[in-house]
């Protein structure tokens, strides 16, 4: 390890940035480069909304775990004493694979946090995340919304869309809609538009030398300008799709002011009516170092080097749009206010047989069949998948209507014009007029579930952790009222999904078997 740093920095002494940092920082760039060159260090965020969190919270504190005083979200952040990637202990190492693995925390870099907290969210919020793949923000958004409000949250391209899909559904939350937009094309939504956007941007990466070691030898200084033209763009989209009041943060884990300095002030020119929200850093990021933007106009924005805090370089401004210039700023957004003229309704694109449709008759007997009460839900399906979500999702983005920028009406009862891949969660598998629990689905909707649920013994849980199949036959006392077909297992407060037929089989993935295993020794 010691020669693999000190190869980093003699290749880091002579390199562009290298020059970006001495001309930013005068005099400081050997302290600079002292913290950007070793590995970070494993840092996890804790999923708060899982019953066992505790259970988890004290798996990571006795593996050495500290927490990150300045996270003041819900759940807890914490700092591994290793190197990224680098757990030297085997059985440790395993342990947080699949403790992210069945979404009870989430790796994830430490200063990658501090947009969300800036954000500032309340239950309730309609928040729009535009670049949120791979989705650890999209779900850090989750927590903070505790189950209310909704979250939008966007990938264009099609592997990173897959990727966030499958983040979203590994912790479990309902409220999450997942599309594949561009963000710089985003479509339009109903009125007011969203009270928080996210705009977390592609950038350069020029803060992330403790992780990517090939900036030091790719970086130029051009490559700067030329994200910074895509992330005005995606800006000047969110600015359009910002509610009167709301917040929109952006951020970059880059260094270098033509994206973040010239950015903000570029998007500042373009739309009058948002400004730099005054906050307070020490507030907002208790005991965290952090530094002003480095202009005049842009002193509000957050400025964090790597090596004044133990994480990589980042960049945080965050946007108010003016509740008193809302006339301005609605005249110009993706909803035209022309009360005088009536819209013209617009046909939408038919629907697509894997487009995700609103539960038939058939579905909703389901709620019925497994005794779920099914106030404040929705249900979905596509192909064999049947999935939840929360009714505000139905409500304000597929039930209602959106305006065009040409006074065009989409009607409601539709995603179209937004392309969703998934609302809320996969909750059921439909085969051949059976169906069963995905076993994902169990932290969100578990506890709703009275029909199907059979309490068992701990040695049964341990004989089918083993991988035996016991018969039906031998199980005639718990199971002689349970038709065959899916089922869930409780066994002291753990909710197992199953499967009876001739045997009985546990439904779950295997590092969901392998905390159980964890939990019963």
């Amino acid at each position: 390890m010691g020669g693999m740093v000190r190869d980093w920095r003699a290749h880091a002494e002579s390199s562009e940035l290298a020059k970006l940092v001495e001309k930013l920082r005068p005099n400081e760039l050997q302290v600079w480069l002292d913290s950007a060159t070793p590995r970070l260090p494993e840092t996890v965020r804790l999923n708060p909304s899982r019953n066992d969190s505790e259970w988890t919270k004290k798996q990571l504190l006795d593996m050495g775990a500290i927490p990150i005083e300045w996270f003041t979200g819900p759940g807890g952040a914490y700092q591994l004493p290793w190197e990224k990637s680098r757990c030297p202990d085997e059985k440790l190492k395993k342990k947080i694979q699949i403790l992210h693995a069945t979404g009870r925390i989430t790796q994830q870099e430490s200063a990658s946090m501090m947009p969300v907290q800036a954000l500032d969210i309340q239950p309730g919020h309609r928040v729009l995340d535009l670049c949120a793949a791979p989705g650890s923000k999209t779900t850090q958004i989750a927590e903070a919304l505790n189950g209310e409000g909704l979250i939008v949250a966007s990938e264009p391209n099609p592997g990173r869309a897959n990727n966030l899909v499958s983040n979203v559904q590994r912790v479990g939350h309902l409220n999450i809609v997942v599309t594949r937009e561009d963000g710089r094309h985003f479509p339009r939504v109903p009125e007011p538009g969203f009270d928080r956007i996210l705009v977390d941007a592609p950038c350069t990466g020029t803060g992330t030398t403790r992780k990517n070691t090939d900036v030091w030898a790719k970086w130029k200084p051009h490559h700067g300008e030329q994200m910074a033209r895509l992330q005005v763009s995606i800006l000047s989209r969110g600015a359009l799709l910002l509610k009167p009041g709301g917040r929109m943060v952006y951020s970059t884990c880059s260094i270098d002011p033509a994206e973040n300095e010239n950015v903000v002030e570029s998007i500042l020119n373009r739309f009058p009516w948002l400004s730099l929200a005054g906050i307070d850093r020490s507030q907002m990021f208790p005991g965290l170092t952090t530094r002003t933007g480095l202009t005049e106009s842009t002193e509000e924005c957050i400025r964090v080097w790597n090596d004044e805090n133990n994480g990589s370089g980042f960049f945080i401004a965050i946007f108010q749009q003016c509740e008193e210039d809302q006339e301005s700023a609605r005249s110009t957004r993706a909803h035209p206010r022309n009360i005088a003229v009536e819209p013209v309704p617009m046909q939408p694109r038919p629907a697509h047989n894997k487009d995700l449709k609103l539960g038939d008759s058939d579905q909703l007997k389901l709620f019925e069949e497994w005794g779920i009460d099914s106030s404040g839900l929705s249900m979905w399906s596509r192909g064999h998948t049947v999935h939840l979500s929360t009714e505000s999702i139905k409500e304000w983005l597929w039930l209602s209507p959106r305006l065009t920028s040409k006074h065009q009406l989409y009607p409601g009862k539709h995603w179209y014009p937004l392309r969703v891949l998934q609302a809320g969660q996969p909750v059921w598998t439909l085969r051949r007029g059976s169906n069963r629990m995905v076993s994902k689905s169990l932290p969100s909707v578990g506890s709703r579930v009275t029909n199907y649920r059979i309490e068992i013994e701990r040695s049964l849980l341990m004989q089918l952790l083993e991988g035996d199949e016991p018969g039906r036959s031998t199980l005639e006392n718990q199971f002689q009222v349970i038709r065959d077909g899916g089922l869930i297992l409780d066994c002291e407060g753990e909710m197992i999904p199953a499967w009876i037929g001739g045997r009985l089989s546990l439904m779950v993935s295997d590092s969901e078997r392998d905390v159980l295993k964890w939990k019963m020794e």
